[in-house]
């Protein structure tokens, strides 16, 4: 017996929905599995444990997963050397561009491409998607007991070389506090090396070094107590510079004034104060997270979503402003990426003296 056409699609088409029955109606087929389920995310802190870069990665493992559909593991890996470059160099070129690697750093990883050999930096920041961000501003700290420093005006009249500590001659927070030294004319030396925070701190208590640079999240919990103790006093901070040239002061800590309102006015012309505010421009951007650059679109968007709720989460925020004295409010996904993009943007076009400028500063030693 013959079926006609109509007749044969509409069979098979019935064979159709009667089989997705079947397979929704039969116990023990697995669903599909999102695709971070039963997987582990590894976020690289690329400094020594104990400084703000692991506190905030650890804070992101505690309270990420649960954002993440799957909810996978998340563990914190710290992968310490050359400034955050080694940790850099591994996440963005080395990593399987899965998305279960992810870097948290400073802003240190964008000047990089500025201020390092091109042989050593392994990516291109400007392809590195960049899902969650926050600004900071930078504390410069000297210990009067030693310097008799206690106000930045105070650098006018010291009577002594200082030495001024660092993580690495290319980072801003060991460039940044050399070069005020330099636009104030004052004798000094260079001490780099430091891992982290951490490292810089015992090294400052046991008078290796004068002064250094700190973040202003870690202002509570690092500097206040000495401040306190008189041991540590604020110079002054890096502010933000906006898009007309001015500093803003942070709101944390309305009254530490920036360098720009504390240096001299004959002292603020030519390369070095370009140089300040090319080093002050990743203010803007001082601790981001991103990935391989080829990570797939799709979990790009998984994770940076996460990241926006979890900022979101009551019990996330308490814990966070508890161990760095801030409320978390960064910037995430394409709007977090724009920030980046366009202050790399500003440094290659509007501020190449002052780029020059330190670049020779971290090929000088």
């Amino acid at each position: 017996m013959r079926i006609s056409t109509t007749r044969s699609k509409m069979l098979v088409t019935a064979l159709g929905y009667a089989l997705v029955g079947w397979l929704s109606a039969t116990p023990g087929l697995p669903a599909e599995q999102p695709f971070y389920s039963g997987k582990t995310v590894s976020i690289i802190a690329g400094f020594a444990p104990g400084g703000t870069i692991d506190i905030r990665a650890r804070l992101f493992a505690r309270h990420l997963s649960k954002y993440i559909p799957g909810n996978p593991s998340i563990v914190v890996q710290n992968t310490v050397g050359a400034g955050g470059l080694v940790a850099a160099n591994h996440v963005f070129s080395v990593a399987k561009p899965d998305g279960l690697t992810l870097l948290h750093f400073p802003s240190s990883t964008v000047m990089n491409t500025f201020l390092t050999s091109s042989t050593n930096v392994k990516y291109d920041i400007r392809q590195v998607p960049i899902i969650w961000l926050g600004a900071d501003s930078w504390l410069t700290v000297a210990n009067p007991n030693t310097t008799g420093l206690k106000k930045a005006q105070d650098i006018l009249k010291v009577g002594m070389p200082l030495r001024v500590g660092g993580s690495g001659v290319s980072s801003l927070r060991s460039i940044r506090p050399k070069l005020a030294l330099e636009l104030y004319g004052v004798e000094h030396t260079w001490v780099n090396g430091y891992k982290g925070s951490s490292d810089l701190l015992l090294a400052f208590e046991k008078g290796e070094i004068h002064m250094f640079e700190d973040p202003q999240d870690g202002y509570h919990a690092n500097i206040q107590p000495r401040e306190k103790s008189g041991t540590a006093a604020v110079l002054w901070q890096t502010g933000i510079i906006g898009t007309d040239e001015s500093f803003t002061r942070s709101k944390l800590l309305p009254h530490v004034p920036n360098l720009d309102e504390v240096l001299p006015k004959e002292k603020k012309h030519g390369p070095r104060w370009e140089a300040w505010k090319a080093a002050v421009i990743p203010q803007a951007f001082q601790y981001s997270v991103g990935l391989h650059p080829g990570t797939p679109r799709d979990r790009i968007t998984t994770l940076s979503q996460a990241f926006a709720k979890m900022t979101q989460d009551p019990e996330f925020r308490a814990d966070f402003e508890k161990a760095l004295g801030e409320a978390p409010d960064p910037t995430t996904g394409d709007a977090a990426d724009r920030i980046v993009k366009d202050g790399v943007k500003k440094l290659f076009e509007d501020y190449k003296a002052g780029v020059e400028y330190l670049r020779a500063m971290a090929q000088s030693k």
